[in-house]
């Protein structure tokens, strides 16, 4: 008698052992992140045929034929890590490890190392993507290790702004200009370096003395580059290689001698004055192209100029077409109506004296005077080439009696205020005009530069910036209506260094990276591979796959594209076990192994009894 039934029965324990097992890895791994579940495939084993049709098959029991896994979507659970990332649907994410080879995987446990290189849930193996330019476009067709760039980013250098305001309608026209005094002198030009507080000797360009002999000032206004200013008294004009003395006698205040007080020759007239030596140093550190000035401005009437009141300042020029060129914008300290003196509480920039476009101050020049509140400031943060922050302050000042006429006057990190764009074209119309409704007539943009560029040899920028700050000033959305002035919106397109931050990751897998200066680059996009049958692919433990004969060459792509799923951030795909299924699975080949164990003591049995008859 056979005992092909003891055989046939051991082969379905076995196999059953193994459907088993199966089901204890697919239960054990219930919480893995992107793990697969799998299925055994049986196969029944055919031994002999009795007589030689199907009919009379006997067979031999059953094996697993092969353990496939189950590459169904698992479900998306979200998080707090923005380098977490899920495929909903096809794909494998691709990392390298450090000896070279390429897995696959579900898992997107990412993070980065030390490295600034994104890594896999082991730490060991890298992600793989494209190099991304600044518009997130691929910069290379074939995947690489994706390495952040954790250093700072380059700053950028303003060179636009947009401005949407609103000036009030109903602001005082301005009146017939007073004129400055005539004989009277005003003396003002820039500092040429940097310098420290305790220094005593400046060198300047532009300062000038056109008046009546004795008559220089005796003190100076100077910038501190934040807009205050600070007045200093003189001790010595330097005219190239002869110093003038500043003669302090009360007969003779004022005189400058070239060898000593109350003898010797007074500063000549004209005179172009190459330093100046304070009475007393500086007190705080100054910037090179900062305004040095006369502190008193005589006028023949001070009519409606009052303490804190905003004036505007001719610079008298030659040229035929420039007749009213209120260039430069100051702040009344106070007001002499005695001796017709305005004295101002900030320096002033002045024309070149060799240019007669922008001409110099000398007398005869017309002031205009508003009160404050006719004058309207707004400032932004500009930024240089080296990621310097400087204050920009535009103000708009009614330039006329006429209405709807305005000139704009800017200061760049408390530089003295001055206008744009200076040509003999148009220095004596107005900078902006309005219609009836409130639309800007004139030109809607102005060109703003941080060095003055009237200051012959003026180069750089006062902190070691490469370049001078040039910004094309947007005045497109200016308004004029009845309401009170301000500032709706004021942007500008520079911007500080800065460090990477924080992470986020588009469904297409291109991973942004955000600075501490607000700005967003795309740094990297993720590669996913697919394959045609990825239940050839092999396991590796840790989620990963590797590439067979049986899973064909992986298509390699980016997500949201072709046949590839997309990509969730802060997401990570749950394993695709089914509790469920399993518990009846696993019912299912316990009864199967039981019944194949009943099979064995069964045929046991009947080789038992039949050994006893025999005997």
């Amino acid at each position: 008698m056979g005992v092909n039934a003891l055989f046939t029965a051991v082969s379905g324990l076995d196999a059953n052992q193994t459907y088993l097992g199966v089901i204890g890895n697919n239960i054990a791994n219930s919480n893995t992140i992107g793990f697969k579940s799998s299925d055994p495939v049986f196969e029944n084993l055919v031994s002999q045929t009795l007589s030689g049709t199907s009919s009379s098959q006997e067979g031999l029991g059953t094996d697993v034929y092969s353990i496939q896994q189950q590459f169904s979507q698992g479900a998306l659970q979200n998080t707090s890590n923005p380098l977490n990332m899920a495929v909903d649907g096809n794909g494998f994410f691709i990392v390298q490890s450090p000896n070279g080879s390429t897995y696959y995987t579900r898992n997107g446990t990412f993070s980065e190392n030390a490295q600034g290189q994104i890594v896999d849930s082991t730490g060991q193996n890298v992600v793989q993507g494209y190099a991304l330019n600044s518009a997130g476009i691929a910069t290379a067709g074939t995947p690489s290790p994706i390495t952040l760039n954790t250093g700072a980013i380059a700053p950028l250098a303003t060179t636009t702004a947009n401005l949407t305001a609103n000036l009030n309608s109903n602001v005082s026209p301005q009146t017939t200009p007073t004129t400055t005094t005539a004989g009277s002198t005003f003396m003002g030009g820039y500092i040429t370096g940097n310098y420290s507080a305790g220094a005593t000797t400046l060198n300047v360009s532009n300062l000038s003395f056109n008046g009546v002999a004795g008559e220089a000032p005796t003190s100076l206004l100077i910038g501190n580059g934040d807009g205050t200013t600070n007045l200093y008294d003189v001790s010595t004009y330097n005219v190239g290689s002869t110093p003038y003395k500043l003669d302090t006698t009360d007969s003779d205040k004022g005189k400058y001698t070239t060898t000593g007080y109350n003898t010797g020759t007074l500063l000549p007239s004209p005179s172009t004055i190459t330093s100046v030596v304070l009475s007393s140093p500086l007190t705080s550190s100054i910037l090179a192209n900062t305004a040095i000035s006369q502190q008193t401005l005589g006028v023949t009437l001070t009519t409606g100029i009052l303490p804190g009141s905003d004036i505007q300042i001719e610079a008298t020029s030659t040229a035929t077409s420039n007749p009213n060129a209120y260039q430069f914008l100051n702040t009344v300290a106070s007001v002499s109506s005695a001796n017709g003196t305005v004295n101002l509480s900030n320096a002033m920039p002045v024309g070149n004296s060799s240019n007669a476009t922008y001409g110099t101050f000398t007398s005869g020049g017309s002031v205009v005077s508003g009160p404050a509140n006719d004058y309207y400031s707004t400032t932004i943060n500009v930024y240089d080439s080296l990621g310097n922050s400087l204050p920009m302050t535009v103000t708009f000042a009614p330039s006329s009696s006429t209405a709807g006429n305005w000139n704009a006057y800017y200061s760049i990190n408390g530089t003295a205020a001055q206008r744009p764009s200076l040509t003999a074209s148009t220095d004596a119309s107005p900078d902006i005009t309005f219609n009836s409704n409130g639309q800007i007539t004139s030109t809607s943009s102005l060109t703003l530069t941080d060095v003055p560029a009237y200051v012959t040899g003026a180069t750089g920028l006062p902190d070691g910036a490469a370049q001078p700050l040039n910004i094309a000033l947007n005045l497109t959305n200016l308004t004029q209506y009845a309401a009170t002035s301000a500032t709706t919106a004021f942007t500008q397109n520079g911007y500080a260094t800065g460090t990477l931050t924080s992470f986020t990751v588009d469904q297409n897998g291109r991973v942004s990276g955000q600075f501490s200066n607000g700005q967003t680059e795309y740094l990297y996009q993720v590669a996913l591979a697919n394959f045609i049958a990825p239940t050839g692919l092999v396991s590796e433990g840790n989620s990963l796959y590797a590439q067979t004969f049986a899973s064909g060459q992986p298509a390699v792509g980016i997500a949201n594209s072709g046949n590839f799923g997309y990509i969730t951030d802060s997401a990570l795909e749950q394993s695709n076990v089914n509790i469920s299924s399993e518990f009846t699975n696993m019912i299912v080949a316990q009864n199967a192994y039981v019944a194949n164990s009943k099979v064995l003591t069964t045929e046991n049995s009947v080789l038992t009894a039949l050994e006893s008859s025999v005997q």
